[in-house]
């Protein structure tokens, strides 16, 4: 009876942790002065926004589960 409503309150959860991921990273690139942003492996991301960061000339490398390494932002010189 409440499987629909269950499954659609765990994708909008893990969509709005996404979101949030997202917005606490573009925050830190708008304050970040090294050009080296990094983030825990449990951050995540969608695909989309990686990609719009690659367009932007901002390397993405993700994270390495067998060392336990994190994500790593490698932003494009300041002008």
């Amino acid at each position: 009876m409440y499987e629909e409503d269950i499954e659609h309150a765990l994708r909008a959860r893990k969509y709005n942790a996404i979101r949030a991921d997202e917005r606490e990273l573009i925050n830190a690139i708008t304050y970040d002065t090294d050009g080296i942003i990094k983030r825990r492996p449990c951050f995540g991301y969608s695909e989309e926004f990686i990609g719009e960061l690659q367009e932007h000339d901002i390397n993405v490398c993700e994270p390495d589960e067998e060392n336990d390494d994190g994500w790593t932002f490698t932003l494009p010189p300041m002008y």
